[in-house]
């Protein structure tokens, strides 16, 4: 039978074969369930939508790929040898819309020693029963929610069962190589977002960076054998991320968000990547950078953005000025109001020297209140330069970290600190990653590639076999 032969068939059965199905199934449902009313009814049908829209799924199958589900010569892809069609078997095919057994025909090669499937790899098949797009909602909602309740949910929500331990390990492996410019959104759409910014100015737009860190739970990796034996000792580790955006007058336009639990060289890296890959256009932008006092948040910038303008958090030096009134004249006296209000106006309007001073004149009444003197002293001395708020306002610059600061407890607080919860630090990173994804808008872009890798490792993996076998050969 010719190629046009065997679609014309399949055209003509497909439907035919559903109708008759779904008139069963109807059947069925008249039969075995109470329909007493809407709900009842409703969940009748939802109970028994899995298998209708899988047999509606597989009929457009059929009507599609009608020829390969007859195929019956094939030639190997790898020597070239024409092959007879072996047997028709059969796999479990599970999507969100349904589910089926989808028999496909096998062609073996006895000059490679291996076989393969040529309809598994025109429909993408992946490796895993559970498809693509069951994948997608289950690293999104592991991404949300702990990974009981995210099995509970997608239950609910579709009328299938799936285990916490494969939305864990589906989420890992979604998470696990994905990399800081693929959560990214495009060099072509940031630009995009700054020109429609410049129209009509006569400055450059601001880019903020904005750095800040936040503390999960942590435990050290497992071993070879992680479900055995008892679970390390669990410490705080930081979580250092930044978020990048633009500042459209009292609006903030957001462009990227990072968070890893990594050291601060290791965020560094991250920045030279998006530096280099021009998503930070700094011939287009004036770059502000903002962070409080951490060293890890200043240590390289000046080297990788020479030409930014570094803002000390003003609410994190309010803090050090306060902490010393209160220390030093009482708490909420008023001679300690009065001295927040001078120091800060002072350090506003740049008047450091000024505040030096004055710090050097104090007579603490105890060592406590000295060191906490000191403190400041020394606090002023390292970030004064970073200290102009005055010229940074006009400047239209943020002087407060409120934008990386709700990155951070939205992308890292929500999922990382629940009651009881200890993360392994590659999981923790893995959430993370996605995490960042859905924050910036290119989780989609993120699922898409994980699909063309993986596709990919699949081809791979059959070529390392068939090679492997005509060695032992």
């Amino acid at each position: 039978m010719g190629f046009a032969a065997i679609k014309a068939e399949s055209s003509e059965n497909w439907r035919t074969l559903f109708y008759d199905f779904l008139d069963t199934r109807l059947d069925k449902i008249e039969q075995e369930y109470p329909m007493d009313d809407l709900g009842e009814i409703s969940k009748a049908v939802f109970q028994e939508r899995s298998e209708i829209m899988g047999q509606m799924i597989l009929g457009l199958i059929k009507r599609k790929y009608g020829h390969l589900l007859n195929q019956q010569k094939c030639d190997c892809s790898d020597c070239g040898k024409s092959m007879q069609r072996h047997d028709k078997l059969s796999r479990t095919i599970q999507t969100l819309a349904g589910q089926f057994e989808l028999e496909r025909p096998y062609f073996y090669c006895r000059a490679c020693r291996f076989g393969y499937y040529p309809l598994d790899e025109a429909l993408g098949l992946s490796r895993s029963s559970k498809q693509y797009d069951i994948q997608d909602v289950e690293a999104w909602l592991s991404s949300e929610t702990a990974y009981e309740t995210a099995s509970e949910t997608y239950e609910r929500i579709t009328g299938v069962k799936l285990s916490e331990h494969h939305m864990y390990e589906t989420t890992n492996t979604i998470g696990q190589e994905v990399g800081i410019l693929d959560v990214c959104a495009s060099k072509e759409e940031i630009y995009k977002k700054i020109e429609a910014l410049s129209e009509n100015k006569f400055r450059s737009p601001i880019m903020m960076l904005g750095l800040d860190g936040a503390h999960g739970p942590m435990r050290p990796e497992p071993s070879p054998h992680r479900r055995k034996g008892k679970r390390g000792k669990g410490e705080w580790k930081e979580i250092k991320g930044f978020r990048l955006y633009l500042i459209d007058g009292e609006k903030i336009i957001h462009l990227i968000s990072w968070h890893q639990v990594c050291t601060d060289n290791e965020l560094a890296e991250y920045l030279v990547k998006i530096k280099e890959a021009g998503l930070i256009p700094e011939a287009k932008i004036r770059l502000g950078i903002i962070g409080d006092g951490a060293p890890w948040i200043w240590n390289r910038c000046k080297e990788i953005f020479p030409f930014a303008k570094e803002i000390l958090d003003y609410y994190h030096c309010s803090e050090y000025v306060h902490g010393v009134a209160n220390a030093h004249y009482g708490k909420e006296t008023k001679e300690a109001r009065q001295w927040c209000e001078a120091t800060l106006t002072r350090i506003h309007f740049g008047y450091h020297e000024e505040v030096l001073g004055g710090l050097g004149k104090m007579k603490a009444k105890t060592q406590e209140v000295q060191d906490k003197i000191d403190r400041f002293y020394t606090y002023l001395t390292n970030h004064c330069e970073k200290m102009h708020y005055d010229s940074a306002r006009r400047g239209g610059y943020h002087i407060g970290s409120g934008a990386i600061e709700s990155s951070n407890k939205f992308i890292s607080h929500t999922r990382l600190k629940r009651s009881g919860a200890w993360w392994y630090i590659q999981n923790a990173n893995n959430i993370l990653k996605i995490r960042c994804a859905k924050y910036n808008g290119t989780y989609d872009k993120v699922i898409e590639k994980y699909k063309r890798d993986d596709q990919e490792k699949i081809k791979i993996k059959n070529k390392i076999n068939r090679k492997n076998l005509r060695v032992v050969k």
